[in-house]
């Protein structure tokens, strides 16, 4: 069997700089490396371990469609839903749902995007 580790996941950017600086301002990740030669790709991470790619989406030679329709999905969960959808938009960010109750699984859930229209879901501690 094939032995795989996890690694960030990539994030095509449509504005490279601008959404370094969202991920970095809004969502508190840290850039870890840069690489700025042949292209442009900035390595983040936060304190809690969660790491992302972003990548310059015309570098890759890619042309995002409708990011609203991704089938591949950030999920974050944070400890209280509540107060980091209060944070989220206070900081300018774009709420799409939620939040909501799962009121058999006893946890909170939302979902939110990201400037360029990515989709992210969001779950509370208590989500099994």
């Amino acid at each position: 069997m094939l032995s795989i580790r996890p690694r960030e996941t990539v994030i095509l950017a449509t504005d490279f700089s601008a959404l370094v600086a969202w991920y970095r301002d809004v969502l508190g990740f840290t850039v870890v490396s840069t690489f700025e030669d042949a292209f442009h790709y900035y390595y983040l991470e936060t304190p809690t371990g969660i790491k992302i790619g972003i990548a310059s989406a015309q570098e890759m030679e890619v042309v995002p469609g409708d990011r609203s329709s991704n089938t591949v999905i950030l999920q974050f969960e944070v400890d209280d839903l509540h107060a980091f959808f209060a944070d989220l938009k206070r900081a300018g960010g774009t709420v799409t749902f939620g939040p909501s109750q799962d009121k058999q699984g006893g946890f909170w859930f939302g979902g939110f995007s990201d400037p360029e229209g990515n989709p992210i879901w969001v779950v509370d501690k208590n989500c099994p």
